[in-house]
């Protein structure tokens, strides 16, 4: 239904000013969450309106040059979204940003929640700005 939306969001013509990272596996995975500074995984639907306005909102954001940005497509990797949800032991979602930073899920927002504004507060309520 809304497949034209994914050729969009993860083309290099999109206004996106977040460089996603792409994780395509697990070791992939392993090696973001074995990182120390702040990962933020955003989980996206390319077949889900709130999805594509939630990406609209991340726009906005101004990225950190401390912090990773790592992107899942949760139709195409269903599988990496799952074991994701499963290490974490946050129940999948879409949209969805987890924050994980210094070994451990720092935060998570699902739905109409992810936006700027509580990116810039979760930076706040961890410190993360200090690490910048």
């Amino acid at each position: 239904m809304l497949k034209f939306l994914n050729n969009k969001v993860n083309s290099p013509s999109s206004t996106n000013k977040i460089q996603f990272e792409h994780p395509g596996s697990m070791e992939d995975i392993s090696g973001l969450l074995a990182l120390k500074t702040p990962v933020f995984f955003y989980k996206h639907s390319p077949r889900c309106s709130v999805s594509l306005f939630v990406m609209r909102r991340l726009n906005s954001v101004k990225v950190h040059p401390s912090e990773r940005w790592a992107y899942i497509d949760v139709i195409s990797q269903r599988s990496l979204s799952l074991a994701l949800a499963e290490t974490t032991e946050i129940r999948h979602e879409s949209p969805q940003l987890i924050l994980w930073n210094n070994g451990q899920v720092a935060a998570h927002a699902s739905h109409d929640r992810v936006n700027e504004e509580m990116v810039n507060e979760w930076r706040k309520a961890h410190h993360l700005a200090e690490q910048v």
